[in-house]
């Protein structure tokens, strides 16, 4: 079978393990150890902005619903860990959303989700930085990477106090883009500012 794969696929498939193997190599010589945590759950996220695969499970169960759902992120098994005593720890696994499909998006896709306990988000946020620069090594490049906050990205790209702009404002942001703007919260708009005007442009 791999004599008969096309050698783009090949090259591509082999570039991801080898990036797979750099962030294993990454976080062991950090001392941040790799869980697995289960894909199936008896709860759906609580997170409402994302909506959960399920399925019935069709062997005896003693007590309790049927239905099981498929994780759309390892956060709450890897809290859990922690609160065990697991200490740093990341998962590289598959995670599914319903509902996500576009150019950045699909109902399936690996995520990789690490914790570092009693880390503040700047030093985590270094660490960030860290492994996306060796990760852009592997292939041969390098990034410019600036550190902004949330306002002072609004500001620069928008002109737009993040915090403080009116409703109005921020809907006169998004220029042409067809929205209906019925239910929409002030969140939403900052979602579709940074979403549809400010990402494109990073």
């Amino acid at each position: 079978m791999a004599a008969a794969m096309p050698g783009a696929v090949r090259a591509r498939l082999q570039l991801r393990a080898r990036l797979y193997a750099l962030i294993r190599e990454f976080f062991a010589a950090r001392a941040v150890l790799e869980v697995e945590t289960p894909m199936l759950s008896a709860a759906a996220n609580t997170d409402p902005n994302i909506e959960s695969f399920h399925t019935d499970f069709s062997g005896h169960i003693d007590a309790g619903a049927r239905a099981r759902w498929l994780r759309s992120s390892p956060e709450y098994p890897l809290k859990r860990l922690l609160a065990a005593g697991s200490g740093d720890c990341y998962e590289l696994g598959r995670v599914f959303r319903n509902g996500e499909a576009g150019a950045r998006h699909n109902p399936e896709f690996t995520l990789l989700e690490w914790y570092r306990i009693a880390w503040d988000q700047r030093r985590l946020a270094d660490e960030v930085i860290e492994l996306v620069q060796a990760a852009l090594a592997l292939v041969g490049r390098g990034a410019r990477i600036e550190v902004l906050s949330y306002a002072e990205l609004f500001a620069r790209e928008l002109g737009l106090d993040a915090h403080r702009a009116s409703d109005a404002e921020l809907r006169v942001a998004l220029g042409d883009r067809q929205v209906d703007p019925a239910g929409l919260t002030r969140d939403d708009w900052l979602d579709l500012l940074l979403g549809h005007r400010i990402q494109p442009r990073l």
